[in-house]
């Protein structure tokens, strides 16, 4: 695929952040830094303490260990990144467009999205209203619903207490899952299968967040993951992937942790070992969820299959999934330079095409003219 205009693009990989994902979100920009350095000028920018941040070797790991990183401030508004000084600011770097590798918190919420829309930088994922609803997992269980797609039974609660357990146990009963509505990568997450766990999995979800979302836990299931995106204006969705786990979920641990480094360290089956049928419903429904929200860039779209009673449901999206989920396309021929490529040429086509009409209005100079309609203070008008 050639790029915008065959020309060598300037793009500002964006990660870092204030969520619990930010030690993942440096893996996956170190991984697109070290992927996309030949295909493009990069200028890797890391969130911190609501600042941005320039850090020396950002390509390595041990930058970022011991929060030892030797960094610049610098600043980020329609004129791309520049720094500040005694003799004034000095440009460093316009970009053509911003590879967003933030999970979770503002980068992932629609925050940063939100940022970057006012100072009018295209951006490599969805906008502000798809990304606040692909991180609320109530919101987009309830936009998955009026999609017709299938959700598990589930209830949101704001509190804790008696009252609540026993809510939960009634509409819900056992075995419940109990997540932070809106974290990523399974903090906060746990199974309850009597009250005493459930209490304490109310306890815990509630220290990552203010809304906690109690859902039906199958407990004869298969984790079927797929990502979307878009190319050449069409949405494609990728192979499946089975995680493998030992566990009713999989944890933190599992994600991030059993594998040396390996994001995907607890195993899986690639392209998973499912029926044709279940194959095709799953990148269906992923598409239809995609589209349905709006979604842009690369989205992994999480499914459980009941092995029971053979029913699929959607699980979650991740609007800028770990790895930005590059490795799912294997099976499309797409490696990690491709999907990369179709996600920055469909953002910078996105910003040029994007209706931004202005509307010429003289009712500030009719305002100020009448003083039937100015404000007045002390009988005087202003």
């Amino acid at each position: 695929m050639a790029g915008i205009n065959d020309k060598k693009l300037k793009i500002a990989v964006i990660y870092g952040g204030d969520s619990t994902e930010r030690d993942i979100s440096v893996i996956t920009a170190i991984q697109a830094i070290k992927a996309l350095k030949d295909k493009y000028v990069l200028c890797p920018i890391m969130i911190e303490d609501n600042a941005f941040y320039i850090v020396d070797k950002a390509d390595e790991v041990k930058s970022y260990i011991g929060n030892k990183a030797s960094k610049k401030r610098v600043y980020l508004d329609k004129d791309g990144v520049f720094a500040a000084g005694f003799a004034g600011r000095k440009n460093l770097f316009r970009p053509d467009c911003c590879l967003l590798c933030t999970h979770g918190g503002s980068g992932e919420n629609g925050g940063v999205q939100g940022y970057l829309d006012v100072i009018g930088l295209p951006y490599t994922s969805a906008g502000v209203e798809a990304s606040a609803v692909g991180m609320d997992k109530a919101l987009s269980k309830t936009l998955f619903s009026s999609l017709g797609l299938n959700v598990t039974h589930y209830v949101v609660i704001d509190t804790g207490g008696e009252k609540v357990v026993e809510k939960v146990e009634k509409e819900i009963g056992y075995p419940v899952i109990v997540k932070p509505v809106s974290q990523g990568s399974s903090v906060g997450i746990a199974v309850a299968d009597d009250r005493e766990k459930l209490k304490d999995a109310i306890e815990t979800a509630f220290y990552f967040d203010s809304r906690v979302i109690c859902e039906r836990a199958l407990t004869d299931f298969t984790e079927l993951n797929c990502a979307v995106l878009v190319k050449d204006g069409k949405t494609i969705p990728s192979e499946l992937e089975r995680p493998l786990t030992w566990e009713q979920f999989l944890t933190f641990e599992q994600k991030y942790l059993a594998g040396g480094g390996k994001m995907s360290g607890c195993g899986r089956v690639y392209p998973a070992d499912v029926e044709e049928k279940v194959r095709a419903e799953v990148q269906s429904a992923a598409v239809k969820a995609y589209e349905g929200m709006g979604a842009k860039g690369v989205v992994r779209i999480d499914f459980l299959l009941d092995n029971t009673t053979g029913t699929v449901y959607i699980n979650e999206a991740n609007t800028i999934p770990g790895s930005l989920a590059t490795y799912l396309f294997e099976k499309n021929w797409m490696n990690y330079v491709d999907v990369a490529e179709c996600m920055v040429n469909d953002a910078i086509l996105r910003a040029k095409t994007h209706k931004n009409a202005k509307f010429c209005s003289n009712v500030l100079d009719v305002y100020g003219k009448s003083s039937a309609n100015a404000c007045k203070m002390h009988g005087k008008i202003l």
